[in-house]
């Protein structure tokens, strides 16, 4: 079992739209194209996400051979978590304030 060194880790989109259809060779490619430098430059035990942050997502694109486009986000945010007990406070708020 791999240990979590970075904590939790929000995904990217390295490919925004790919029409998909069989035999899915251009899915198996990128597939293998990942798993390839992975496998070459990744460390012992390190998730494909931590290999990413440590090479740089711009490096990593590079080495599948994939163009960067404006869609691929790197930080949505910055907490993959959510926590519902603020929403349900405000809602909370929000219907004392009716209320009245």
């Amino acid at each position: 079992k791999a240990p979590i060194v970075e904590g939790a880790l929000l995904s990217s989109v390295l490919v925004p739209f790919i029409k998909l259809e069989p035999p899915y060779t251009e899915l198996i490619e990128l597939v293998d194209a990942i798993h390839d430098i992975w496998a070459e430059e990744g460390k012992n035990r390190e998730r494909v996400g931590e290999f990413i942050q440590r090479v740089g997502l711009g490096n990593f694109l590079e080495a599948i051979g994939v163009e960067p486009v404006p869609e691929m986000v790197a930080h949505p945010r910055e907490n993959p978590y959510v926590f519902y007990e603020e929403y349900f406070e405000e809602d909370d708020e929000e219907e004392s304030e009716e209320e009245s």
